[in-house]
């Protein structure tokens, strides 16, 4: 989505030339390809683990973390995996898509009226919104260490990123819809 704003706003003339029906199958099918591939290797790891004593995980799902605590044998392998994804995807990823956004700001701000800096800005803005509580949640999660007696604060941080992001996701984007819009004002006002 953000190389889509990326074409649509620096490059407005270009768009159905850029982001023609070939490139949409080969973005999508690389995320398709991408979401397959990557929780194998962590699948593998974890389906020969061993868990000898309590099988309650301490989370409100069966997450990565608290299903490697939870094992009695050598985790060492799958705390390789996970980082070496969550840098190999994750960051690049974030990488890649706060590089696009930096172009957009850079054409945004050189736009000579303030209503089209607006257009530009609204188009953009509920994105980047769940895209930076989604990665930053994640960061929090599984980049930052934290030390066992604070595990709460990540169950807290993992429910905001499995319920919270997928809830606010489709609301921030409906609030660009003119209907929405004037529904949210008629409740509010009358």
């Amino acid at each position: 989505m953000s190389y889509d704003r990326y074409v649509a706003i620096c490059n407005p003339l270009r768009y159905s030339l850029v982001l023609n029906k070939k490139v949409c199958v080969l973005l999508a099918g690389v995320s398709w390809l991408l979401g397959i591939i990557d929780p194998l290797p962590i699948i593998v790891v974890l389906s020969r683990l061993p868990f000898c004593s309590s099988r309650e995980i301490d989370h409100f799902f069966c997450d990565l973390m608290p299903l490697m605590k939870v094992s009695c044998g050598d985790v060492s392998k799958g705390m390789t995996i996970i980082c070496v994804q969550g840098v190999v995807i994750g960051v690049t990823s974030f990488i890649l898509i706060l590089t696009s956004y930096s172009y957009i700001m850079t054409a945004v701000t050189s736009m000579k009226t303030a209503l089209a800096r607006r257009k530009a800005f609204s188009t953009c803005s509920a994105h980047l919104t769940v895209l930076l509580m989604l990665y930053l949640s994640l960061i929090c999660v599984y980049v930052i260490p934290t030390p066992d007696n604070n595990a709460h604060s990540k169950k807290s941080i993992a429910l905001l990123n499995t319920v919270l992001v997928p809830i606010l996701n489709p609301i921030l984007y409906s609030l660009r819809n003119k209907d929405v819009k004037f529904a949210i004002q008629k409740l509010f006002s009358g």
